[in-house]
């Protein structure tokens, strides 16, 4: 519930904003003109292929600050759990990996929105859309490749679209791969993260690294530049979908398996339940620390969360929804 209720001050930046429709996923023709769309990624300074897409270009819009006018962050900086300044009640991404533990503040990535980061060997991206709710760490390692993301500055369905440096492809956060550029149709895997409060993270994880606000930038951290925003069902842009089985900013828990997209509603999991896809059974079970989805084998299974409307509307075709009762 803490969850769920934190996540509702997450608000839509009041800027100047362009509205777009989606209706296929088939590849559209070159040449078509889109001379118009061509020129904002000329205008942002985005080497993307356009070429090579899977959605129309028309489709995609700026979401005001252009790119990296909101600005991922590389080679983060963390302090301890006695030295941050996080106040208790805020949200956060939780990365465990090879022991090492590290918590990424909502009060931060709402600003930055991206973190590439790594533990050992494994590079990961902590990414956080704030008109989505939705945050997701992926695997930074695209066939053999490290790429580092950042933020294009431009919306498909709402929600982040993110670059890599290498190709300066565009790929869309909620439908996990690239929608335009060299790697279109490459997905990214997800890595298991929780989300907790920085109080359980205090309790549970005393030994975390905290993500430091010395970002190298000047930010009002702490303060959300997103108020409002999780209190209506009003979206700052249309979608192609208009689904109203659930509010559209309820929370969702979301999970990736068998080439389906599985998700219920984050609050509606008390304790644990059970869930059968084919002849498998996996189990959610709700921990002081989030959410764990496993197989009967003890497999863990990652995860994420995001409103309802964003997971609907990526998700029309490979979509289950789990209705806990």
């Amino acid at each position: 519930m803490k969850i769920a209720l934190a996540l509702i001050g997450i608000s839509a930046l009041a800027s100047a904003l362009w509205f777009f429709m989606y209706d296929s996923e088939e590849r559209y023709p070159v040449e078509e003109d889109f001379s118009d769309v061509e020129m904002l990624f000329e205008r942002f300074g985005l080497r993307t292929d356009t070429r090579i897409r899977n959605v129309a270009l028309d489709q995609i819009f700026s979401g005001g600050p252009g790119k990296d006018g909101i600005p991922a962050l590389s080679d983060p900086i963390f302090t301890t759990v006695s030295e941050a300044d996080v106040d208790g009640e805020t949200l956060g991404v939780l990365v465990i990996i090879e022991e090492v533990k590290r918590f990424y503040p909502y009060t931060i990535l709402v600003w930055h929105e991206i973190v590439n980061d790594h533990i050992g060997d494994t590079h990961f991206a902590v990414t956080f859309c704030p008109l989505c709710g939705s945050a997701i760490v992926f695997d930074r390692n695209v066939d053999g490749d490290i790429l580092s993301f950042g933020v294009s500055g431009l919306l498909f369905e709402s929600n982040l679209l993110m670059y890599d440096s290498a190709t300066e492809s565009l790929w869309s956060q909620a439908g996990n791969e690239a929608v335009v550029g060299t790697y279109t149709g490459t997905r990214l895997s997800v890595l298991p993260m929780r989300l907790l409060t920085f109080s359980s993270l205090q309790f549970e994880y005393p030994d975390a690294q905290i993500l430091s606000q010395d970002t190298g930038y000047v930010r009002r951290y702490g303060i959300d530049p997103y108020t409002g925003y999780g209190l209506s069902e009003d979206l700052y842009f249309p979608v192609s979908v208009s689904d109203k089985r659930f509010p559209a900013k309820e929370i969702f828990y979301v999970f990736p398996y068998k080439e389906k997209s599985i998700a219920f509603p984050e609050k509606s999991l008390i304790d644990t339940a059970n869930f059968s896809i084919g002849d498998t059974t996996v189990t959610a079970t709700r921990h002081t620390d989030g959410i764990a989805i496993t197989t009967e084998d003890n497999t863990v299974l990652p995860g994420y969360y995001e409103m309802w409307f964003s997971w609907a509307t990526h998700h029309q075709e490979d979509g289950v929804v789990w209705e806990i009762e």
